[in-house]
């Protein structure tokens, strides 16, 4: 062999090594849920054989990639950003179905809640984070342990080795994770300030990997040292602060400037421009196919600086080899930090309900029944890998409840029914889960007080107690002008004071049995007519009872006022017997007070159904029927107080109209509504029919007669325009009641017109 074909031997022999060698790097930046535009360019780079042999990324970028880097193809991540569940992840909810509705307290009209620790002398804080991130924190470690044990905790070790980038806010510097677990690098990388609550990672607290490097460029270079590094950049430098503009000072204080540029001689940025916003996770669609298109126009480029490709389906069969071998996502040992004995004591009985490893889908169920504990503040799992056990240990970080909370709300609008809440809980968190709530009303049209313990067991099946005081007034007027003056005697008058117990049994995750112990006594005060004075003192009717119920319920609507979605079904069946004493005013004879014995039974149905829960038209249908055995009692309007009454609004709970009220009725209704402005905005039109059996009339004498059966029907139609504010609704109202002398209402309202459970509820 002469010198010549030895010399072109190696030559040859140096450039298909080199050939062979190159290798290409992705960068992806952060950019919030404009960064669903790198999904498309990862989807244009492998369709058009392009190989991926590192990649990094920041916060959103940092999830992309850390998909891609476990092994989902650029089609699966597509589908992951399109469901249901990754919309509920980005509004920091829970899926409708791990929703624990036994958990729930009674709706309140609550706006504004703020918490404290009593061991801190009376510490409280403003919140970290407008999201709630518990789903996202359960389902990023299902997505990224098995991929993470696989690689034996290195990052190098993935389908693609990665790298991600968060922010030490306590080292005050950039933090590169090159190891370790992979769900909570990228979660430290995307833990948006004031967005998503910052976790801690060997006592330091991590943010968004924007704050110091929202484009790791540079990582990747130094790191791996590619041939060719790719960008995929959806985000800029900050404008500079302006003097009116507090979140742009805070920007400006917290995120250092990043490079857009990629450190290499053979790079090429794909800068995908989308009208998606920050914020705005509703429709991933439009950035993904942004990023796809700006990627394709790029993709000439890219190739004349290519001497490798990889054929789709080589990569496919690669991704799929890398899935088979990650082991099942199975819990052995279960540590949790964060609480004390007793209260860890707790939170183990009510994750472990059976001997043995848990599956991630028995695990996923207990643990919202755990998050859905009032005394639980903040969940985050870490999933380790056991190769001599084959199961994963889980190390659950559990933040408890801060010691108090104080609540402040109510209702206001233009119509006279103004009413002011206030209500205080002081948590007790042990080997049960407790606490004493105190809450009032105060206003001329509604006044109440509460005090009540609630203590939770964590046994198999969830059985609470709940001991409990309560006392009412309604005051159903004429008009008034402020929250207290006086004005001309009240039509109808209404206190009620009643004690007992509740106990309920939580069936699945939507349904509960209850039942109810009370002792209770009612004065209500009124005139029989208009004719009266304001010298003239009102009729008053007493009503000591005790009663007792068993309650069928299931509950998955989403809001406490206005939904348009969900269930409500209802059964009960209760018993009543007590005194009636009647003492008659001075617009009617004087005679002894009127004294009656009575019993009663009375079975209430309720079926409320919305039957779209997604898009913009929703409909909906209530239908309800009450048979009650209540006997009359000594005149007109005591019985029709005591009366069952239909209420199917908010506004209608205002009235007291009786028309609507009755011992034996079936009633129901249809509502549309037009739900725009992602869910924040409703039109809602309703529209309810009233039929009783044998309608409560007024005799000659002002007693109480049941007219035939079903000669009377009545309606009632509304029709609102609803803003879903960040604290609370706000909406105009126009109503229509059979009964009224204007049977025509409107309203324009802030709050809530929610009322403390009477003793007959």
């Amino acid at each position: 062999m002469t010198v010549h074909r030895i010399l072109l031997s190696l030559l040859v022999s140096l450039v298909m090594g080199h050939l062979h060698a190159q290798r290409v790097g992705v960068v992806l930046s952060g950019g919030g849920a404009t960064g669903m535009a790198h999904i498309g360019v990862l989807k244009a780079l492998e369709e058009h054989g392009i190989p991926i042999d590192y990649i990094t990324g920041s916060s959103m970028g940092a999830l992309v990639g850390g998909l891609y880097a476990a092994g989902y193809s650029p089609a699966e991540i597509d589908s992951l950003f399109r469901t249901e569940q990754f919309r509920i992840m980005a509004d920091g909810g829970v899926e409708p179905q791990f929703e624990h509705f036994f958990k729930q307290d009674a709706p309140d009209a609550s706006i504004i809640s703020l918490r404290f620790d009593l061991d801190t002398t009376l510490q409280t804080s403003l919140p970290t984070n407008l999201r709630s991130p518990v789903l996202l924190d359960l389902e990023q470690m299902r997505g990224f342990a098995p991929a993470a044990a696989l690689a034996g905790y290195d990052l190098d070790s993935l389908f693609v080795p990665f790298r991600c980038v968060a922010s030490d806010i306590t080292a005050q510097r950039a933090r590169v994770f090159r190891d370790g677990d992979l769900a909570q690098a990228v979660r430290a990388s995307m833990s948006y300030p004031f967005y998503f609550k910052p976790i801690r990672i060997d006592g330091h607290l991590m943010m968004d990997g924007g704050l110091y490097n929202n484009f790791p460029s540079d990582v990747m270079y130094e790191d791996y040292f590619p041939d060719i590094i790719i960008g995929s950049n959806v985000s800029s430098n900050s404008a500079p602060p302006s003097e009116d503009d507090l979140l742009s000072q805070l920007r400006a204080m917290m995120q250092e400037p990043t490079n857009f540029s990629v450190i290499c001689e053979n790079g090429v940025i794909i800068e995908p421009r989308t009208s998606t916003s920050t914020f705005d996770f509703s429709e991933p669609g439009v950035a993904i196919a942004d990023g796809y298109r700006e990627a394709l126009k790029r993709i000439p480029e890219i190739q004349a600086q290519l001497q490798r490709y990889v054929a789709p389906g080589e990569v496919a069969e690669q991704r799929r080899q890398f899935r088979a071998l990650q082991p099942e996502l199975r819990f052995g040992d279960i540590r949790v930090h964060g609480l004390n004995r007793r209260q860890t004591l707790y939170v183990d009985r009510t994750l472990r309900r059976k001997p043995g490893n848990l599956t991630y889908p028995e695990f996923k169920k207990a643990y919202f029944r755990l998050y859905a504990d009032r005394n639980i503040a903040l969940l985050y799992p870490k999933a380790t890998f056991d190769r001599q056990r084959s199961v994963f240990d889980l190390d659950l970080h559990v933040k408890p409840e801060k010691d108090l909370e104080v609540r402040f709300g109510g209702m206001f609008s233009s119509r006279p029914i103004n009413t002011g809440m206030a209500g205080l809980r002081y948590n007790l968190f042990g080997r049960s889960s407790a606490y004493v709530d105190a809450l009032s009303y105060f206003g001329k049209f509604y006044a109440a007080g509460q005090l009540k313990l609630r203590f939770d067991l964590p046994w198999r099946t969830p059985i609470y107690f709940e001991p409990h005081f309560n006392l009412h007034r309604w005051d159903h007027f004429r008009s008034f002008s402020t929250f207290f003056d006086e004005v001309k005697p009240s039509f109808v008058v209404m206190r009620e004071t009643y004690t007992g117990i509740n106990m309920g049994v939580g069936l699945g995750n939507k349904g509960l049995l209850r039942v109810d112990l009370r002792a209770a006594e009612t004065k209500d005060s009124y005139y029989q007519n208009d004719l009266f004075s304001g010298t003239d003192t009102s009729d008053v009717t007493f009503f000591g009872h005790a009663t007792g119920a068993v309650q069928l319920i299931r509950r998955s609507l989403n809001r406490k006022q206005h939904p348009n979605s969900g269930e409500e079904l209802s059964l009960s069946l209760r018993y009543v017997n007590g005194r009636e004493r009647t003492d008659l005013g001075t617009t009617r004879p004087l005679v002894d007070p009127l004294m009656a014995d009575h019993a009663w039974v009375a079975l209430r149905g309720r079926v409320d159904q919305y039957l779209l829960s997604r898009g913009t038209v929703r409909l909906g249908y209530l239908l309800e029927g009450v048979y009650s055995t209540m006997p009359m009692f000594q005149n007109y309007t005591a019985t029709i107080i005591r009366a069952p009454a239909f209420q199917p609004t908010p506004e209608s709970r205002t009235y007291f109209i009786p028309e609507f009220r009755t011992t034996k009725f079936i009633a129901g209704g249809m509502r549309a509504i037009m739900a725009v402005g992602r869910n924040k905005f409703d039109l809602r039109m309703e529209a309810y029919v009233f039929q009783p059996y044998e309608p409560i009339i007024r005799g000659g004498a002002d007693e109480a007669v049941l007219a035939p059966a079903f000669t009377q029907r009545y309606y009632i139609g509304a029709g609102s325009l609803i803003y879903q504010s960040p604290v609370g609704p706000v909406w105009f109202n126009l109503s229509y009641f059979d009964g009224l002398r204007n049977p025509w209402a409107w309203s324009l309202n802030f709050g809530y017109m929610l009322f403390n459970e009477r003793a007959q509820e």
